[in-house]
């Protein structure tokens, strides 16, 4: 029959127990801990150790640790500090700042520098569950001051007051965008074959002129026809639907040049 091992959690139960038997005990100088050993079914060198104010294994610190619990807090003030100022932190600035306090209280010459290993930073923040680790996006200044709610509630608070002190009514508020297509590039697609080494492949221009639409819609819901702004010093008629034509949709304009 194999040996049954019981879980760690339940020797810490048992040992939980004794030593609040054996404090219960006031009056009694030195506790017999082998005999409370027995009636729990502890070891008596663990019981023994644990009265002495050895801790457990998930309070006591790791012996294979590199940093110190106060240079732990350092590496987390400075995850802090960087949150505050907008800095996102990545876990190689993790790795540094760690090895830079290592530097810092280095004093025995004799020995080399400690440095904290490759997979460091990971275990870290498996320590610190406070700190989460989020995939970062590209995108533009402008948009990304533009995602700050407190200036955006900003704005549409200036915007409202500008509208009650002119009487701008929604019918008279546009809000007005545009994106651009390039002419002959088509997307990725999913294709039906029966030939499953086939290869597929969709011929492309190497055209690089771009298509400009614009769309205008107001603050009370009306919207303005598209404007569509190609390139071109003449533009045909026969080009384009009859139904935009006939809707007198189609709009004319010149083409500057500088």
């Amino acid at each position: 029959m194999p040996e049954f091992k019981e879980s760690y959690s339940s020797v810490e139960s048992r040992i939980k127990e004794a030593i609040t038997e054996l404090l219960q005990r006031a009056h009694d100088e030195n506790p017999d801990l082998a005999a409370a050993a027995r009636d729990f079914d502890l070891l008596p060198q663990q019981l023994r150790a644990r009265w002495n104010g050895r801790g457990c294994k998930k309070t006591r610190l790791q012996t294979n640790r590199r940093l110190s619990e106060e240079e732990e807090l350092a590496v987390c003030q400075y995850l802090d500090r960087l949150d505050r100022i907008g800095t996102s932190a990545r876990l190689h600035m993790i790795t540094g700042c760690a090895n830079a306090i290592l530097l810092h209280v280095h004093s025995d010459q004799s020995i080399p520098i400690p440095s904290v290993g490759e997979h460091w930073a990971w275990r870290f923040l498996d320590r610190h569950p406070e700190y989460h680790i989020r995939k970062q996006h590209m995108i533009d200044t402008d948009r990304k001051d533009a995602h700050n709610p407190a200036s955006i509630l900003g704005w549409f608070g200036r915007c409202a007051k500008v509208c009650d002190k002119y009487g701008i009514q929604a019918r008279d508020q546009y809000n007005f965008d545009e994106t651009g297509f390039r002419i002959g590039i088509g997307r990725d697609q999913w294709i039906i074959t029966r030939d499953p080494t086939r290869q597929a492949y969709l011929g492309s221009s190497r055209n690089r002129e771009l298509v400009t639409v614009c769309e205008t819609i107001s603050a009370d819901g009306h919207v303005l026809p598209p404007m569509i702004i190609i390139s071109g010093v003449i533009c045909n008629k026969p080009a384009f639907p009859s139904g935009i034509r006939n809707g007198k949709q189609l709009s004319y304009y010149h083409r500057l040049s500088t």
